[in-house]
């Protein structure tokens, strides 16, 4: 039981230290290049498509207009030896004139975003020891909306930041919090 509140608590401080630039190498992350054009409608999520095809039912469009799409997120593991537990994405974007917008996928929103994610028991985004980065990638778009399209052609960037441990396939009681980031462009062409 130590153990486990001391990995919470370091989690907890991983956290807070990224608010002062305090982010290890751990795990690195980046998304798909090119800037992320805002689509003018309402979209349907990941979840929304994964809920609606284990019901049978449509898609619930869940995404608020305007809303960009980034089709994947590539996760690089510098321990491969460690199962690798995302928690949290977080995606902050400010568009001009606009208000600052947050986008988070956490729980079931964020294990819709991999099939192995979604299929796994209690729906867990984790990446297991061993994987290679070419399977450590989502497959799903991450997609945000709420977007004024008053402004025509205009690009802007955004920050995407990553949150999980890292823990011991053979003591899951050893445990380490880490906190990545990369930066996206998005924007209108009409």
């Amino acid at each position: 039981m130590k153990i486990v509140k001391l990995a919470l608590i370091t989690l907890a401080f991983a956290s807070l230290t990224s608010c002062s630039g305090g982010e290890g190498t751990a795990v690195q992350v980046s998304v798909s290049s090119n800037i992320k054009w805002t689509v003018p409608s309402k979209g349907i999520s990941c979840f929304s498509n994964k809920t609606a095809l284990a019901n049978s039912t449509t898609p619930e469009k869940d995404v608020s207009e305007a809303y960009f799409s980034i089709p994947t997120v590539s996760f690089q593991v510098a321990n491969k030896a460690m199962d690798t537990y995302i928690t949290l994405i977080k995606v902050m974007y400010t568009p001009p004139n606009g208000s600052a917008l947050v986008c988070d996928f956490a729980d079931e929103n964020l294990a819709a975003l991999k099939a192995t994610w979604w299929s796994a028991t209690n729906k867990i985004s984790m990446i297991p020891a061993g994987t290679a980065d070419s399977a450590a990638i989502t497959d799903c778009p991450i997609k945000c909306g709420g977007i004024s399209i008053d402004i025509a052609n205009f690009t802007a960037s955004g920050t995407i930041k990553i949150y999980g441990y890292q823990a011991d396939p053979n003591d899951p009681e050893v445990q380490e919090g880490f906190v990545s980031t990369t930066y996206f462009t998005y924007g209108t062409q009409f």
